[in-house]
C-alpha cells in the first residue's frame, strides 16, 4: 500500500512539473492570469532572440538538428545550458527520474508553472524550434467525463517539418481529434504540418476522457526545422515615362513639354538615357532631329523631369515620341501629341464693273473657313456707299445702307455663299466693302468697285451774225455743242452743209475743220465730257438772193442719229 502510495506521490509531481513545459509569456499574460499568447506581438519582440537561436550554423548528426547554441537538440548529445543533461533522458533536471512515456523531450526541462486566466482554464506552453505550442483545457473535470483540450501552433519564424506530438498518461483516453490525429497506439497522437509561415497559426481540438481522479498530465513534444537562415535580395528596376504638353498651338508658336522618367522598381536604373525623335512638324533651335539626354542613375521610387522646347513650324498632328532606355531595366517610351492649328477666314466678292445708272448691280459674297478651327459666331458685314441703295439682301437683316448675315458657326473647309443687289442713279465708281469677323478674332474683308454710267446729253445750237445780208455781203455762223448730261460722250462728229445762196469761205473750232464745196466738216473730237461745251466758227459770203437754210449735223458713240438744227439767213 505504501509503495503503490509513494508511485501515486511521485507520478503527481512530475506530472506537474512537466504539463507542457508550462509557463506565460510575458508579452501577453500577467502574474493572476495567462491569456492566449501573441503571436504578432511575440514574433516582433523575440526577433533579436530568434536571430541568434536560429543562426545558420547547424550541425547534422543522426538526421537531427542541433542549434549550434544548443536551444534546440533532439536525439543526441549536444552542449546545453547549464543544468539540463539531455544524453541521459532519465536524469531530468527538474526531477529525479524520467517523465514516463515522454522519452528524450526537445528542450530543457524547465519548472512547472501554470496560471488561472481570466476564464478559469488552464494554459500551458511550450517551444521549440522556432515553434511555439499552447494548449487550454479546463480546471476540472469529473471522473467518467469528456473534456476538450485546445492545442495552437504557432510559428515563430518560417519553418518546415513541424511535427508535435501528445502522450496520454493511464487513465486518459482520446475520444476524437479535429483535425484527425496519427494514433500510435493508445497512449500516443502526432500532428505533422508540411510547412508554416512566420506567425502562422494552427489549432487541433482533443476531446479526452478521464478514466481515474488525480492530476492527470499530458506531455507534449515538437520539433521543426527552421528555414530561410540566409537569403538574396533579388530587385530589378521598372521604368516608366510620361510626356504632357499643349493640346493645341498655332505655327511659329513655343511648344513646351515635361518629360518625367519614373523608376517603379525595387533597385536603382543605372545610365538612364531619353531620347527625344523630333516629328515633322516641330523644329528644335539646334536644328537636329534627334535629341538624346542622360539622366544617370534613377533611385527606386523615384523620379527625373526634364523640359524640351520646340518650334510649331508646320500645321498637322505633331505626335512627339521618347525612348528610355538603362543598361539594367527594359526600355519604354511615351509620346505627346499636339495639333499646330491655324484660324483662318476667307471672303471674296463679285459684281459688275460698270451699270447704266438707273440700274441694280447683283454682287456675289463668299465666306470660307480654310483653316483647321471652327469658327463660331460669324457676322458678315456689308456697307453699302452712301450714294447706293440696297435693294434686296436675302437673309440678312438690312439697316439703312448696311446688309448683316449672321451664322452660329463656320466649320473648316465649310462655306456660305450670299447675295446683295444695290441700285444708284448717281453716276461715278463707287466701292462696295464686306467684312467678316468671329468670336476667334480671325477677321477678314474684300471689296469690289462697280462704275455707275451715266448717259451723256448733247446739245446742238447755231447762230448767224449778220441776217439779213446782200450778195456779196458775209457773215459768220457760231455752232454751239453742250455735252448736259452725266457720262462723257466719245467721237463727237460736227458737219455743217450749206445751201447755194451762201458759200462757206473759212472755218475755226477745237478741232480741224475742212471745207468741200459746200460742206463744212470737223475732225471728230474723241471725247466729250459731261458738262463740257464744243465751239464752232464758220464764215460765208452771199452768193444768191433767197432764203438760206444752213444745217447743223452732230453724232457721237451714244447718237448715232445725228442732232440735226438749222439756221435761216435771208440774202437780198
Amino acid at each position: 500500500m505504501k509503495k503503490q502510495n509513494g508511485i501515486i506521490a511521485t507520478m503527481m509531481v512530475l506530472c506537474s512539473a512537466v504539463f507542457l513545459w508550462a509557463g506565460c509569456s510575458s508579452q501577453c499574460c500577467n502574474d493572476n492570469y495567462c491569456d492566449t499568447p501573441c503571436c504578432e506581438s511575440y514574433c516582433s519582440t523575440q526577433e533579436a532572440e530568434l536571430e541568434d537561436t536560429f543562426a545558420c550554423d547547424f550541425a547534422f548528426d543522426d538526421n537531427t538538428i542541433v542549434a549550434a547554441n544548443g536551444s534546440c537538440a533532439m536525439g543526441s548529445c549536444a552542449p546545453t545550458p547549464e543544468g539540463c543533461n539531455p544524453c541521459n533522458p532519465c536524469k531530468n533536471p527538474c526531477g529525479s527520474s524520467c517523465l514516463p512515456g515522454c522519452g528524450p523531450c526537445p528542450r530543457p526541462c524547465v519548472p512547472l508553472d501554470r496560471g488561472c486566466n481570466k476564464d478559469g482554464v488552464n494554459s500551458s506552453y511550450i517551444d521549440n524550434c522556432g515553434v511555439r505550442v499552447t494548449t487550454k483545457q479546463p480546471q476540472l473535470c469529473m471522473q467518467g467525463d469528456n473534456y476538450v483540450m485546445d492545442v495552437e501552433v504557432q510559428a515563430l519564424r518560417d519553418v518546415c517539418e513541424v511535427e508535435i506530438t501528445a502522450m496520454l498518461p493511464e487513465g486518459v483516453s482520446l475520444v476524437r481529434s479535429e483535425p484527425a490525429g496519427v494514433i500510435s497506439n493508445d497512449h500516443q497522437i502526432s500532428w505533422k504540418i508540411d510547412g508554416m509561415k512566420r506567425c502562422e497559426c494552427n489549432t487541433t481540438r482533443l476531446t479526452l476522457r478521464a478514466d481515474r481522479e488525480g492530476n492527470l498530465c499530458v506531455c507534449f513534444c515538437v520539433t521543426a526545422v527552421p528555414v530561410n537562415f540566409c537569403s538574396v535580395l533579388c530587385a530589378k528596376p521598372v521604368l516608366t515615362c510620361d510626356k504632357c504638353g499643349p493640346c493645341e498651338v498655332s505655327p511659329g508658336c513655343p511648344v513646351w513639354y515635361t518629360i518625367t522618367v519614373c523608376n517603379q522598381g525595387s533597385c536603382a536604373a543605372e545610365d538612364v538615357v531619353v531620347t527625344d525623335h523630333v516629328p515633322a512638324e516641330l523644329e528644335h533651335s539646334s536644328g537636329q532631329r534627334t535629341l538624346t539626354f542622360k539622366l544617370g542613375t534613377i533611385p527606386a521610387c523615384s523620379s527625373k523631369k526634364l523640359n524640351v522646347c520646340f518650334t510649331a513650324c508646320k500645321r498637322g498632328k505633331a505626335c512627339n515620341n521618347i525612348t528610355v532606355t538603362a543598361c539594367n531595366a527594359y526600355p519604354t517610351s511615351c509620346q505627346a501629341c499636339t495639333n499646330i492649328v491655324e484660324c483662318m477666314c476667307n471672303v471674296t466678292k463679285k459684281g459688275p464693273k460698270e451699270v447704266p445708272v438707273g440700274k441694280n448691280a447683283t454682287y456675289e459674297i463668299v465666306v470660307t473657313n480654310p483653316g483647321d478651327k471652327t469658327l463660331t459666331n460669324v457676322n458678315v458685314c456689308d456697307c453699302a456707299p452712301s450714294v447706293t441703295s440696297i435693294v434686296e439682301a436675302k437673309g440678312a437683316q438690312v439697316q439703312g445702307n448696311q446688309a448683316v448675315w449672321r451664322f452660329k458657326e463656320l466649320k473648316p473647309g465649310e462655306k456660305q455663299v450670299l447675295y446683295l443687289t444695290l441700285y444708284s442713279c448717281t453716276p461715278g465708281y463707287y466701292v462696295n466693302r464686306v467684312n467678316v469677323n468671329n468670336c476667334e478674332s480671325c477677321c477678314c474683308c474684300a471689296e469690289e468697285g462697280t462704275r455707275w454710267i451715266g448717259s451723256p446729253a448733247l446739245n446742238v445750237q447755231i447762230v448767224d451774225t449778220e441776217d439779213p445780208i446782200c450778195v456779196g455781203d458775209t457773215t459768220t455762223y457760231h455752232v454751239r455743242v453742250v455735252n448736259q448730261g452725266t457720262e462723257e460722250d466719245k467721237n463727237v462728229s460736227v458737219v455743217l452743209r450749206f445751201p447755194r445762196e451762201v458759200m462757206p469761205t473759212s472755218v475755226t473750232g477745237p478741232v480741224k475743220g475742212n471745207i468741200s464745196g459746200q460742206t463744212v466738216t470737223f475732225s471728230p473730237v474723241s471725247v466729250f465730257g459731261p458738262r463740257q461745251t464744243l465751239e464752232f466758227r464758220v464764215d460765208a459770203v452771199g452768193r444768191e438772193s433767197g432764203d438760206a437754210r444752213i444745217k447743223v449735223e452732230v453724232s457721237s458713240d451714244s447718237m448715232r442719229t445725228p442732232i440735226v438744227q438749222e439756221e435761216s439767213t435771208i440774202v437780198n
